[in-house]
């Protein structure tokens, strides 16, 4: 990343976690696998939906300990902002938030697929045995 780009060049001496990232994807992907069959089939029931959601929140799990350290420079991150276009907080304000989500931007895209496949999980659940009724792991 370089100044050209208007981010700061700075060695926050974050992780590389590219290959981690890289198996939690391709677990979440057989997780879809198994996931889309179980829908072709209409199969899902109490067990299986609990087993599979378990299995993406665990994906879940891992990829938000990833990103804990690009979590603990945020203040850094900004305070270099801030000072660097010291002059123009707008910009800097801009600048710092752009820079923090490119930063976050492998973890959240695959936060959010697991997210979504909750989501879907949850629906089909309810396509199946109605909406107003529950999976088992629904309730607090």
């Amino acid at each position: 990343m370089s100044d050209q780009d208007g981010f700061i060049e700075h060695d926050f001496k974050l992780p590389l976690h590219a290959n981690e990232l890289s198996k939690a994807e391709d677990l979440l992907e057989k997780l879809r696998i198994r996931f889309l069959a179980v829908k072709n089939q209409k199969s899902i029931n109490g067990k299986i939906h609990t087993e599979l959601f378990e299995e993406v929140i665990r994906v879940l799990d891992y990829t938000g300990a990833l990103s804990e350290p690009a979590f603990r420079i945020e203040a850094e991150l900004e305070e270099l902002y801030f000072k660097r276009y010291k002059n123009s907080p707008a910009l800097a304000r801009k600048l710092w938030q752009d820079h923090y989500s490119m930063i976050h931007k492998p973890y959240t895209r695959l936060k959010n697929r697991a997210f979504r496949m909750l989501d879907e999980l949850d629906e089909e659940y309810h396509k199946r045995f109605g909406a107003e009724n529950h999976p088992p792991n629904w309730y607090i």
